[in-house]
């Protein structure tokens, strides 16, 4: 179930970036009107097109916002005789969307639960302008993806029992990052190269408790204009 969920995000990503290139082709190619185009390539659409991403993605809370944030500045260009003084007399009805979503996202998780269960020996966590928390619970984890681009997540590896072999996990953080937890016994030995981010190890070293070295997690990938960092617990 986790296989096709993370699947149908990459799926997602990649139709969204191939209307995006479309568009922008088409618009170069003068193929698009200036009525059109004079709209569509304002800065509020960026928004607009994270909650459209969002909303496909069913990230329901992140997808209002962003849709209404982007609605609100779109609106005078859309609407004849429309202003932003007119449009910023509704500003108070963010603080009552926001109030809704926080209200009904208190909802979705139970007290001591951290996001979704994954018990797969590998994970492929995508978090694109959004983010999310991750509860790795396999019995034998071998490692897997983690992207994180203009976001980020948590990915919690406490309850995760390593293979014989140990794991390795491939991480790419573009404008995004993610912290990832593991057990205090465990060896991890990152490899990440970072340009213009940062990848940090905050383990805490001071724990009495042996590393074993059969249990060896080996991340690795880049960290461009973002970054990570790695917790014990």
């Amino acid at each position: 179930m986790n296989e096709v969920r993370n699947h149908n995000k990459r799926g997602v990503l990649g139709s969204f970036l191939i209307i995006i290139g479309a568009t922008l082709l088409l618009d170069n190619l003068g193929y698009i009107p200036y009525q059109i185009g004079d709209v569509i390539f304002r800065w509020p659409m960026i928004l607009i097109a994270v909650g459209v991403f969002n909303l496909l993605r069913k990230q329901y809370s992140a997808a209002i916002v962003t849709l209404a944030i982007g609605g609100v500045f779109m609106a005078p260009h859309i609407i004849e005789g429309l202003s932003f003084r007119d449009v910023f007399k509704f500003w108070p009805a963010f603080l009552i969307l926001a109030g809704v979503t926080f209200y009904f996202k208190r909802k979705e998780m139970l007290p001591g639960q951290r996001g979704n269960a994954n018990t797969n020996e590998y994970i492929d966590e995508v978090d694109i302008f959004g983010g999310g928390v991750t509860q790795v619970e396999s019995k034998n984890f071998k490692g897997g993806k983690v992207t994180a681009i203009f976001g980020g997540g948590e990915v919690y590896m406490d309850r995760c029992h390593l293979s014989p072999e140990g794991a390795v996990l491939d991480i790419a953080m573009i404008f995004g990052g993610t912290k990832i937890v593991v057990p205090r016994d465990w060896n991890v030995k990152s490899e990440v190269v970072s340009i213009f981010g940062g990848f940090a190890d905050k383990r805490n070293f001071f724990s009495e408790t042996p590393n074993d070295p059969a249990k060896t997690l080996i991340i690795k990938g880049a960290c461009v204009f973002g970054g990570g960092e790695i917790r014990s617990i």
